[in-house]
């Protein structure tokens, strides 16, 4: 305020000043005096303690500084939310037709914090940092295979954690040229792929086939985007390590680190309009590692490679329909190595009781995944999926969202559900999965799958069934 009234004293000098020849002297000296005597009344009201119009001045002055500062932020970082609650009620029934004594309702919460930065032109930055949680669980996570990397912040962990669930440079190398090609560094989107967000009503969300790949992944990927020559056409060549062992100073330094390569290749099919999309892949896991951590009795060992090849075609909003097919096949190559537990040996898809190595032999699965979506025009859908799975099919979906990861049965498994969208940010959906499985040991690579029958006892799982109910918001 002070500083105003003298500027503004200023302003009035410099007024009457360049008016000399327009008025007396006399007249000038008057305007002077009540200017001067204006100002002096308003000094003494701020003496006296009137300074309210000096506070609100200030606060102003603290707002629009705010606003600054935020705005700087918020140039640089654009920020996201997801939240998903939802209730899962598993129902599980054994080979031999009894069912565990208590399956309580499981109530589940995961928060995304989305991140986005664009650098400049050809450089941008992507994040996710992930926290999922069962309800009133703090406790140390014992499950199997919860230490794997590609785990975190995919699947409840017991915490509330926050983990780095996607954190990724996007550099495009060549700006401009027929073919430009775009590489991207760090921690992949290799979660959310096709066709999953067709069941979630959302945007895509990741980059590669769901019935093949779910959850977090290191490495290198170059895009090289063909659209000049092919429309609506790119290729990738990826490089990951989904296990790193020689750097954790353990016993296990002496295991090779698992390597992942792999060429995908998107395109659309113009009868279809711009909503689909077509991808091939094939993808190797070199020195595939059976993780022996929490396992008393077992080492970590390199025990084979692994090859996954696959196509996937999905078409959206197709008169107010959507729907998507998947085949994939898998072979895991043993290299006769194995881990110890218990007195047997378990190795890549093969198992042997007694103390030699295991079984060297190729094994192929394959397995298919269907769906469709009904989208009604007042915001509800209507949907069904249906995937089967051989006996030695194998993905690498570790880490889905959901809690009985069905892409990865070794059987059937069919889902039915209804949904309704509460505006363009979030909706609600109701839900049934059901999973007979034909064979044991579904969504692992260790041990041999054995067909399920009354004979195997109580600890093998026939069946399972979750109805669900699911609040899903992406904003």
């Amino acid at each position: 305020m002070t500083k105003k009234l003298i500027l503004s004293s200023i302003t009035s000098v410099a007024i009457l000043t360049t008016s000399l020849n327009a008025i007396t002297l006399d007249e000038r000296i008057s305007k002077l005096e009540k200017i001067i005597l204006q100002q002096q009344s308003t000094i003494k009201q701020l003496s006296r303690g009137n300074n309210q119009a000096l506070e609100e001045e200030i606060e102003e002055l603290d707002e629009r500084l705010e606003t600054v500062e935020t705005r700087s932020f918020t140039d640089k970082i654009q920020l996201g939310l997801g939240i998903r609650v939802e209730a899962n009620n598993v129902s599980t029934t054994y080979a031999d037709g009894s069912k565990p004594e208590n399956e309580d309702l499981i109530w589940r919460t995961k928060l995304n914090l989305n991140l986005k930065s664009k650098i400049s032109n050809n450089l941008k930055f992507t994040g996710r940092l992930s926290s999922y949680k069962n309800w009133g669980d703090s406790n140390t996570n014992t499950t199997a295979y919860a230490n794997i990397d590609s785990r975190q912040g995919r699947t409840p962990d017991n915490s509330s954690s926050l983990y780095v669930e996607r954190a990724y440079i996007d550099w495009i190398l060549n700006s401009g040229s027929t073919i430009p090609v775009t590489m991207t560094l760090g921690r992949q989107p290799s979660s959310d792929g096709p066709s999953y967000q067709i069941k979630e009503g959302m945007t895509r969300k990741g980059t590669y086939d769901a019935l093949a790949f779910d959850g977090a992944a290191d490495g290198i990927v170059f895009t090289a985007n063909l659209d000049k020559l092919l429309q609506s056409t790119s290729a990738r060549i990826a490089y990951g390590t989904p296990s790193n062992t020689s750097n954790n100073g353990s016993a296990s330094s002496a295991v090779k680190d698992t390597k992942v390569t792999g060429l995908f290749i998107d395109t659309a099919i113009e009868d279809f309009g711009n909503n689909n999309l077509f991808q091939i892949y094939h993808v190797i896991a070199k020195d595939f590692n059976a993780d022996a951590s929490g396992i008393a009795g077992a080492n970590d060992t390199n025990v084979g490679d692994f090859d996954v090849s696959g196509m996937m075609f999905e078409v959206s909003k197709l008169k107010n329909f959507d729907f998507f097919a998947h085949y994939a096949r898998s072979v895991a190559k043993p290299n006769g190595k194995s881990m110890l537990n218990n007195g047997a040996y378990y190795g890549l898809l093969s198992s042997n009781s007694s103390l030699t190595n295991g079984s060297n032999e190729d094994k192929s699965g394959n397995a298919i995944w269907i769906g469709t979506r009904y989208n009604f025009t007042n915001g509800w859908a209507l949907g069904a999926e249906y995937n089967k799975g051989s006996k030695n099919w194998f993905s690498f979906t570790y880490a889905p969202n959901d809690p009985l990861n069905k892409l990865a049965t070794r059987g059937t498994a069919t889902e039915v559900y209804l949904s309704k969208a509460i505006n363009k940010y979030a909706n609600i959906r109701l839900g049934h999965i059901q999973i007979d499985y034909d064979y044991t040991g579904s969504g692992q690579h260790l041990g041999s799958p054995m067909k399920i029958n009354s004979m195997l006892g109580t600890n093998v799982i026939k069946e399972k069934q979750n109805t669900y109910l699911t609040f899903n918001l992406l904003f």
